[in-house]
């Protein structure tokens, strides 16, 4: 059943791609990028997305267009846009960090396990549909291998095939995996970026909670949990607490 999800979802994915690529409105917002009409560039990128469509490099181009205007908060929410869409992307992942530099937190990260950082570095080498892509390849390959496996008569032809075709079952279950893992975090909405230029994080969801630290416009945050109005959120260092849902805008 997943494999055909993948499917579905590279077929999708394609159909938008061309749509965007032939949107008028694109077309006009990259044409008022490169006159330096950041604003009317952003009013064209935003009425593609409000009509559905949406890409990395469309996300791309709209942080770089908040950027031009020193607009970093928007900058990063969308460049954190695009890299949910291409994580293998270096020029998305060379401006979100440069970003980054012009905001006032400078969070240390919370180092990770070698094996967890290898993991996560593999699975966003690639986005999720050309993990799809190669799982559909791989399937492929299985078939024609296991073909030629059942129909040979000779020694050496067999035993190749046997374990190609063992080699693109193991593919073909680490790119359905990756795939997947990528395709849910581009629907995930666990992460957030702060809009308000100042928020002081609390001990509980209640405006008499205890001040446990501040933060500033344009930090990125992790969603934990949510009580009416309050969010409870995770910084990059690991430290935790409450701030108001009116605080931050889901990447």
């Amino acid at each position: 059943m997943k494999k055909f999800l993948i499917i579905f979802l590279v077929f999708i994915n394609a159909l938008q791609l061309f749509a965007t690529n032939v949107n008028p409105d694109i077309e006009a917002a990259n044409k008022a990028y490169n006159k330096e009409k950041y604003n009317d560039a952003i009013t064209l990128y935003n009425k593609v997305l409000q009509n559905g469509l949406e890409s990395a490099d469309l996300y791309f181009n709209l942080g770089n267009c908040y950027y031009r205007l020193n607009n970093y908060p928007l900058a990063i929410l969308n460049y954190e846009r695009a890299k949910k869409l291409d994580p293998a992307d270096a020029d998305i992942d060379l401006n979100l960090k440069i970003a980054n530099t012009k905001i006032i937190d400078k969070i240390e990260t919370v180092p990770q396990l070698f094996f967890v950082k290898w993991w996560i570095m593999l699975s966003n080498l690639l986005s999720y549909d050309d993990w799809a892509i190669i799982c559909i390849v791989a399937i492929f390959i299985f078939f024609i291998s296991l073909f030629i496996y059942l129909a040979s008569h000779t020694y050496r032809l067999k035993k190749f095939t046997f374990w190609l075709s063992i080699s693109m079952i193991i593919l073909t279950v680490f790119s359905v995996h990756f795939a997947l893992k990528q395709y849910n975090n581009i629907n995930a909405s666990n992460h957030a970026i702060i809009f308000t230029p100042t928020v002081t994080v609390k001990s509980s969801p209640d405006e008499k909670g205890a001040d446990k630290f501040v933060i500033h416009e344009g930090t990125k945050v992790e969603i934990l949990d949510e009580l009416n109005n309050w969010v409870k959120i995770k910084i990059a260092n690991g430290s935790n607490g409450w701030v108001d849902r009116q605080s931050f805008e889901i990447i």
